[in-house]
């Protein structure tokens, strides 16, 4: 069953901010997932009908500038300052042997927050998260305008470009129309702000390399439709294909998703 939404404050850097989250808080062992650009908690909803993953405490939040948290407009939001965040949270609500679950915008928020808080994590599963350019399939279409054309003529018709087809990373109507509400509910500013940063780093080749040499146990996760990612080749390390599911595997296909996640877990 989804515990009731709560709304967490905390100081970050001396500033106050407002995190929406669904949080069980029962055992010692956590799992905080980390949802993709424009997306929200919301991703993640199928987690709590898992009865495999009841032994764990589990978070889902969204990340500053989404979903229902805080939407400060003076904010930097760039990858590092969004990892800044997500301790500030974990440490307020003392989180430890953290399994760390970040899609696409999420993993690349995740590699950063594992160098600031690396005795909390115990494992960090990449969901077809930002390692390199080519997977700026999203940021980089949004930088593609201007701030002002964006805001103004394009944030409301910008999850039209990614319906369902057999070149959209999005793989069914049912992720889509999750991807669509979530976008909507973003404050436009973080969502270009968060782009901007994203390509920064996916383009620099630091989070490549941040991953595969990160000492924490580690996985890539990618969905059946995923499956010709040229990172891939790149990656000496567990991976675990999501059948009849696109990007957002956890959504296309949450059955497989979460039982192989708690496979990997307990291996």
């Amino acid at each position: 069953m989804m515990p009731n939404e709560e709304k967490v404050r905390f100081n970050c850097k001396g500033d106050e901010f407002e995190i929406s989250c669904n949080l069980r808080k029962k055992f010692e062992e956590s799992i905080l997932f980390l949802h993709g650009l424009g997306c929200s908690k919301e991703s993640f909803k199928d987690v709590w009908t898992f009865s495999e993953l009841e032994e764990y405490t589990i978070l889902t939040f969204d990340l500053l500038g989404f979903g229902n948290s805080s939407k400060p407009h003076w904010y930097p939001y760039t990858v590092e300052d969004h990892a800044e965040i997500c301790k500030s949270l974990v440490e307020n609500l003392n989180l430890n042997k953290i399994c760390l679950v970040g899609h696409s915008l999420g993993g690349a928020i995740g590699l950063l927050l594992i160098d600031k808080i690396p005795s909390r994590i115990s494992h960090f599963i990449n969901l077809e998260g930002n390692l390199t350019g080519e997977d700026c399939t999203y940021s980089r279409k949004v930088i593609s305008d201007s701030f002002e054309d964006f805001t103004e003529k394009k944030f409301s018709i910008f999850p039209s470009r990614f319906k369902p087809d057999k070149t959209s990373p999005i793989s069914t109507s049912k992720s889509y129309e999750l991807f669509k509400e979530s976008f909507l509910k973003s404050s436009p500013f973080a969502v270009y702000k968060t782009s901007e940063s994203l390509v920064e780093w996916s383009d620099s080749g630091r989070l490549l390399k941040m991953f595969i040499e990160t000492d924490t146990k580690k996985c890539y996760v990618f969905g059946e439709m995923s499956k010709d990612l040229k990172v891939l080749k790149m990656l000496d390390m567990p991976k675990v294909q999501i059948s009849k599911s696109g990007h957002f595997m956890m959504i296309d296909n949450s059955k497989e998703f979460y039982r192989k996640l708690s496979s990997i877990l307990k291996n």
